[in-house]
C-alpha cells in the first residue's frame, strides 16, 4: 500500500512542477472610431510589436488576420473580446481614454503559458503573417 501512495505521489508531482513554470501574459483590444464610416477600427496589442504608426494612429500591423492573410472583421468590442476569451484569454478591465479628440477603448486580457509564443498560439497579426512570408 505504502508502494502506491509513493509511487502516485512521484507521478503527480512533475505535474505541480510543469503548472508552475506558466507566468501571466497580458493583451489589449484597442478600438477607435473610424473617421468615414461606421464601426470600430480595432487592434490587438500583445506587447510583442508596436501598436501606434509614426503619425500616431493605431497601426494597421496589428489587425488580425486569418491562415490566408485576410484580414477577421470584428463586429463590435465585444465580437474581438470572444475571439480572444475562445482562445483562452480571460477578461480582466475595461477603460477610455482620448487621443486627438477621438475616444480609444480599451480592453485588458491575461492568459497563463509557458512563453507568448504558446499564449498567442493560433492568433496571428497582418505583420506576423507578413513576416512569416
Amino acid at each position: 500500500m505504502k508502494k502506491i501512495i509513493i509511487l502516485s505521489i512521484l507521478f503527480i508531482m512533475p505535474l505541480f512542477v510543469l503548472s508552475q513554470n506558466k507566468k501571466k501574459y497580458y493583451s489589449e483590444i484597442k478600438g477607435i472610431e473610424k473617421e468615414f464610416n461606421s464601426g470600430l477600427y480595432i487592434v490587438f496589442d500583445f506587447g510583442n510589436r508596436q501598436v501606434y504608426d509614426i503619425w500616431g494612429g493605431l497601426s494597421g500591423k496589428q489587425r488580425l488576420v486569418d491562415e490566408s492573410g485576410e484580414k477577421i472583421p470584428f463586429n463590435s468590442m465585444v465580437d474581438a473580446g470572444n475571439y480572444l476569451s475562445d482562445r483562452g484569454w480571460e477578461f480582466l478591465q475595461a477603460y477610455t481614454s482620448v487621443y486627438d479628440s477621438k475616444v480609444i477603448v480599451h480592453w485588458i486580457f491575461c492568459k497563463e503559458a509557458e512563453n507568448l509564443e504558446q499564449a498567442i498560439e493560433g492568433i496571428m497579426t497582418k505583420e506576423m503573417y507578413n513576416q512569416r512570408k
